[in-house]
């Protein structure tokens, strides 16, 4: 059994926040505009997104192959809903779908303009 002093046992995580690269912060609030975030703050080499009370932020990176080597996962509920609103929006790849994984969740990932991969997820009951 683990011994926890009384200031341990009051620490309890809330949540996380990723911070995404972008090599062109305008473009990539404009794009997260769209996914229907909005703009918190932006500074010239970073901005803050948010919807729903969930918050993504974005920093200016000339590296586009790191953009391209990071994602997040968001988590949704009303994932048809969603993927319907961005499919009349354009904002998905041809091949887009929500789908079943095995771990107990449904998934629909979007990229970003830098290829950043969002995936949003819905719990399944």
């Amino acid at each position: 059994m683990s011994m926890q002093s009384p200031r341990e046992s009051r620490v309890r995580f809330t949540g996380a926040v990723p911070v995404l690269p972008t090599t062109d912060l305008n473009r990539a609030t404009s794009f997260y505009g769209q996914l229907g975030f909005q703009v918190l703050h932006q500074e010239a080499e970073y901005a803050i997104v948010t919807r729903d009370g969930v918050g993504l932020h974005l920093w200016l990176s000339p590296e586009r192959s790191l953009a391209e080597q990071s994602s997040c996962r968001i988590q949704v509920t009303g994932l048809e809903a969603l993927y319907e609103e961005y499919q009349t929006k354009g904002l998905l790849t041809p091949d887009a779908a929500v789908r079943a994984k095995p771990w107990g969740t449904r998934e629909l990932a979007v990229f970003d303009p830098d290829r950043v991969l969002i995936t949003f997820v819905e719990r399944v009951p």
